[in-house]
């Protein structure tokens, strides 16, 4: 009997872990492959129809089922020997729709690894089905569900280290699984026991991630402080060994501890990304999908956690939840956006199924998209136009303000309480570059910069001069060589001659002759910017 696995990823550099967690858990022989959703179906089942397996499995989610199911019509059609296995979310609370339609004839669903080893034994041996936990099939065309057994972590090996050119990517890698939170519209909300593997083990694979100097580790826990004692053992495992890995992790941030955060602080070596549920900061909206959280505490230490550079937050807002109408939505953008975050993602409700949104749709009126991503279109509290006007102030959110292109001009914004009303601010913004036929797909950086440049003229004037220098200061520490100057001019030969000696006596690492052949310097109001490009790396500095 042959196997194979797909994984099918929304991006290379975002592996399919979970194909190699099947195998890499089984003692039989089990072929992975990855293709992107980049790639043609036709290509994807050519190689499929190549490898000619016995069963073939696809790892489900929403980016991919659109695709799995074209594949899998393609397979029932010309490989009439081949059986379908499905895994996921995407399949896993609705099994008889894709058993039923002939999509696939096994569906495992809630976690894999034990029942996937089983599933294979029986296949293989021709045993019975129903000794197969977490498993879903068709038997004298009735959907047959076997009971959902969780197995134990201490038994379960983690694939990490088997993913293709792993150290090209960003790892993902599990220290624990479940969440004990009931959030409506959260499939991780269905599994409320939480469970760690062996610290022991995750240490010892974190210790060979960091040795290879591996980018970005992402774990997937779905709250990574839910044991305090757990989480502070791996930062401080980190904080030790770690060489330059950037390391993400989901928090709910106000069960951090003021020592706990300012230990965190106090770290040298690691590079930490937290990412932060807000949702909403109304709390009768919280209330509402079962989220508990004391908004005082997020944003006090959101504040907190702001002061270390070593440290960046990525907080999220979700548009379309119960209760929330434009007005309440306005308000928790505008607290939220306020706390200067690294990130902010302004999230549209997803009908995720198995969730407990699902109950609630009559209830508040809900309309959503029947196909994936499964997104809010209107409920009884807001309409579609005002949800557009949201996706407004999203587009201009992500380019000006998450792509980290302006950060000192967004830190003079708010050290001088420039703006009152963030929302309408990038609502605003959006208008101006609309009239301009502004592209979000295509464009340059420069357009970027010449863009915001010309709204800010005429939305500040009085101060537009200094705000104008701040965006010089992030155009050119942008980039890591020289670029083509923008809006500005460089010293004239006499002025370098002049200014240059001075420069060098206050900067003892560098000559003259390193200012003339890597250097740009720029008169600024009060100061002179100067900024070395050398190694594909800038140093800018004011003098």
């Amino acid at each position: 009997m042959k196997t194979l696995l797909i994984g099918i990823n929304s991006k290379y550099i975002h592996p399919a872990l979970a194909i190699y967690q099947l195998a890499k858990n089984t003692t039989y022989d089990v072929t992975t492959k990855e293709f992107t959703i980049k790639d043609q179906v036709s290509n994807i089942f050519a190689y499929i129809k190549e490898e000619n397996p016995t069963l073939v499995g696809f790892s489900v989610y929403i980016w991919n089922i659109q695709i799995v199911k074209e594949l899998s019509m393609l397979i029932k059609e010309n490989l009439p020997n081949t059986n379908i296995l499905y895994g996921g979310p995407e399949v896993s609370y609705d099994a008889d729709t894709y058993l039923l339609n002939n999509y696939a004839d096994y569906i495992i669903y809630s976690e894999g690894e034990e029942s996937f080893h089983l599933l294979l034994d029986a296949l293989n041996n021709n045993r019975l089905l129903n000794d197969v936990p977490n498993l879903s099939y068709l038997e004298n065309n009735t959907v047959i569900t076997t009971p959902n057994i969780l197995p134990d972590l201490n038994k379960i090996k983690l694939a990490t280290l088997d993913v293709k050119d792993f150290e090209k990517r960003i790892v993902y890698l599990e220290s624990s699984r479940g969440c004990p939170y009931r959030c409506s519209y959260c499939v991780a909300s269905t599994s409320n026991k939480v469970r760690m593997f062996p610290l022991p083990y995750i240490l010892d694979i974190l210790k060979i991630l960091m040795e290879k100097e591996t980018k970005t580790i992402k774990f997937l826990d779905r709250t990574f402080n839910a044991d305090t004692n757990y989480l502070t053992s791996i930062l401080d495992f980190i904080e030790e060994h770690n060489i330059s890995t950037t390391f993400q992790f989901e928090i709910v941030i106000d069960r951090l501890t003021k020592e706990l955060i300012e230990k965190i602080g106090n770290y040298q070596n690691s590079n930490l990304r937290f990412e932060i549920g807000i949702q909403s900061t109304n709390d009768v909206v919280n209330k509402s999908i079962r989220r508990h959280q004391n908004m005082d505490l997020v944003k006090e230490n959101i504040l907190l956690l702001n002061q270390y550079p070593h440290i960046t937050l990525h907080v999220d807002l979700i548009a379309g939840l119960p209760f929330e109408d434009l007005a309440s939505f306005r308000k928790s953008f505008n607290e939220t956006f306020s706390l200067f975050a690294g990130e902010l993602q302004l999230g549209f409700l997803k009908f995720l199924k198995g969730t407990h949104l699902m109950t609630m749709i009559l209830e508040h009126g809900y309309i959503y998209d029947q196909n994936p991503p499964y997104e809010i279109i209107e409920n009884k509290y807001i309409s579609k136009e005002e949800l557009q006007e949201i996706h407004k102030v999203e587009a201009t959110l992500e380019k000006f303000y998450n792509s980290n292109r302006f950060k000192n001009l967004w830190e003079y914004i708010k050290n001088n309480n420039l703006i009152t009303d963030y929302y309408q601010f990038f609502l605003d913004f959006y208008n101006y570059l609309d009239k301009l036929s502004f592209s979000y797909f295509d464009y340059q950086v420069i357009d970027l910069f010449n863009h915001f440049d010309d709204f800010l003229k005429s939305s500040f004037l009085n101060i537009y001069n200094d705000l104008h220098e701040m965006l010089i200061i992030d155009y050119y520490s942008f980039y890591k060589v020289k670029p083509k100057l923008w809006r500005s001019t460089t010293l004239s030969k006499e002025e370098k001659a002049e200014v240059y000696p001075v420069i060098v006596s206050k900067l003892n690492n560098y000559t003259l002759e390193d200012l003339y052949r890597y250097a740009l310097v720029l008169k600024l109001k009060e100061k002179y910017f100067v900024i070395i490009y050398q190694n594909h790396q800038n140093k800018y500095y004011f003098i």
